[in-house]
């Protein structure tokens, strides 16, 4: 019989801490949902947008604090549409992203850098336009709906051109420029 309750001590002592790990695992997935819904606050009123589409630059790899790059990302892809990064369209886009805040050692500068450096996916680029289309449909008359084809042009005349005498913008250039027309839906 003191075999018995050894065995049923053992039991109560398994069952214990087997709540105990469930209520923490139950803690630590609402801590972990509290902060992605901060995160996602944090976002939208950074991109002044829904937490959907918060959301989905989430999912992107952006955050809080790299959500000030994503309205460059159309800069950057015009800036890799010739397969390569010339100085002077990186340049360009670090200019434009200090007037996002996007100042030198910080994350988002980081990740700039991250997007000048190595060229994203196709499926990056679209689904982050996308995004930024959402962004032009809950802010229409915003700084991105306005701004982001001029901003994009620039970075694309910046390095073409022979002496200015021909086209600065390629022809691929231009194919992503009106692209990014077609999904943002601005001329």
């Amino acid at each position: 019989m003191a075999n018995r309750s050894n065995r049923s001590d053992e039991e109560e002592e398994y069952f214990q801490r087997e709540d105990i790990e469930k209520k923490a695992k139950l803690r630590r997935e609402r801590q972990l949902k509290a902060l992605r819904q901060e995160e996602r606050a944090n976002i939208a009123e950074k991109l002044n947008t829904s937490e959907e589409v918060a959301a989905e630059a989430m999912e992107l790899g952006f955050d809080a604090e790299t959500a000030r790059v994503l309205p460059l990302v159309p800069l950057i892809q015009v800036a890799w549409a010739d397969g390569k990064v010339t100085r002077a369209q990186a340049d360009k886009v670090k200019t434009k992203a200090k007037s996002f805040g996007v100042e030198p050692e910080t994350p988002a500068y980081r990740f700039l850098n991250l997007l000048l450096d190595e060229q994203p996916t196709e499926l990056f680029f679209r689904r982050v336009n996308k995004v930024i289309r959402s962004i032009v449909d809950d802010d229409p008359g915003g700084d991105i709906d306005s701004n982001v084809l001029d901003w994009s042009k620039a970075v694309a005349e910046s390095s073409g051109g022979f002496f200015r005498l021909t086209n600065p913008i390629s022809k691929r250039e231009q194919s992503v420029l009106e692209e990014l027309a077609a999904i943002i839906g601005v001329d």
